[in-house]
């Protein structure tokens, strides 16, 4: 490229100002495309309506209150936590 010459500090500079314009010249490109892209297939494709959600009932918790009441204590007793601090989501026998 440069057979015979010697390349001086200026021309390093101006050499490697030049490649990251370049680069982000390329990276300009292609967000504005991205951009240009998503507008006109968002005009395009229309978002469908949200579907309703479908509430299931919760499930019988095949315990009695006094059963519950006493693992929720044993459970409270052996975490030292109070029985306000503990949310038991289910109960399942192993």
């Amino acid at each position: 490229m440069w057979v015979g010459q010697e390349v001086t500090f200026l021309d390093s500079v101006s050499i490697s100002i030049l490649g990251l314009c370049v680069v982000f010249a390329a990276l300009v490109a292609l967000a504005l495309a991205i951009i240009i892209i998503s507008k006109i297939l968002g005009m395009i494709i229309k978002p469908e309506a949200p579907k309703a959600a479908v509430v299931t009932p919760a499930p019988d918790p095949g315990i009695d209150e006094e059963s519950y009441a006493v693992l929720l204590a044993a459970i409270s007793e052996e975490a030292r936590l109070s029985g306000e601090e503990i949310r038991v989501v289910s109960i399942k026998e192993l």
